[in-house]
Parts: structure tokens; sequence; C-alpha cells
């Protein structure tokens, strides 16, 4: 079963992904509009990373792990079990165009999103509960500035450019 802290390593470990994919995203595209966007987000996912890292330091441990065995859905727990809501499972090797890494970037913020809202649930202190609430409002603004790259890049005010993501 899992933890207060199990959560926290998994939100941690999410943030990690984020800034390494985020990270090589940008050293490998050439719109300097979405680079330095990507960048930006790549520094955003560092410090949220550390935060949550912090919290599973200090933090108390909230629910017991018998608790989380009632509370956590089925389908979360097998979700949870082998993958750790991650870019892992993306082949970038398939995504040529802008558009599509945006939707893909998009797709995983808002699983992020997602997740921490779920975490929310769990959190008992005030001053914890609103350091999580900042980080879900860090995390819209990133959902918020992908899509309206993406929209820029459909209405074509940033060209499509092809991608060269293969490692």
């Amino acid at each position: 079963m899992f933890t207060k802290n199990d959560l926290l390593d998994i939100a941690a470990k999410m943030e990690r992904n984020g800034e390494i994919v985020y990270s090589r995203a940008q050293n490998e595209i050439k719109n300097k509009e979405l680079k330095g966007l990507l960048q930006w987000m790549a520094r955003e996912e560092s410090s949220h990373q550390k935060w949550f890292i912090e919290q599973k330091e200090t933090g108390d441990q909230g629910p017991t792990a018998s608790d989380f065995a009632e509370m956590l859905p089925d389908v979360l727990q097998e979700m949870m079990g082998e993958k750790s809501l991650s870019l892992d499972e993306v082949d970038f090797s398939k995504i040529t165009h802008t558009s599509q890494m945006l939707e893909t970037f998009i797709e995983f913020e808002v699983d992020t999103i997602l997740f921490y809202e779920f975490l929310e649930t769990f959190i008992q202190d005030d001053e914890t509960l609103g350091g999580l609430e900042k980080i879900i409002r860090e995390e819209t603004a990133h959902v918020n500035k992908l899509t309206e790259m993406l929209q820029a890049v459909e209405t074509q005010s940033i060209p499509e450019e092809m991608l060269s993501l293969q490692h």
C-alpha cells in the first residue's frame, strides 16, 4: 500500500521526468519562443521536485498505508504500481511536429494536475496544502502557456517546424 511519502516520491519523480524531457526538447528545437517556454518549464519542474522532496523529509506522515488501501481506487493503484505518471512511455521519435510535442506536454501537465488534486485530499496541514495549491496553480499556468503556444502554431504565427527528437 501507499503512504504519503510514497505519493510525494511519485510527485517528485513526475517533476524530475518533466524537467528532463523539457530540457531535452528545448535543446532540439529551433523556435526561440518555444525554446524559452520549455526552459522556463524545466526550471519550474525542478523547483516543484525540490518542494515535494522537502515535504517528504519534514512533513507529517498523514494517512497510514491502511488508510490508502481503503481510499485508493483499484485503477489508481494499478496505474501507480507499474508507472509513475510520466513521459517515459512517450515515443518521441514519432513526434515530428511542434504541435504534436505541445499536445503531449499539455496531456502530461493535465495528468500531473489531476494527480496533485488527488494528493490534496491527503494533506492535513494548512502550510503544506497551501504549497501544493501553489504548485497546482503553476502547473495550470504551464497548461495555459502550452495551449497558447499550440494555438499560435495552429494559426501559423509560429512556424510548424519539424523536430528531431530522436535520440
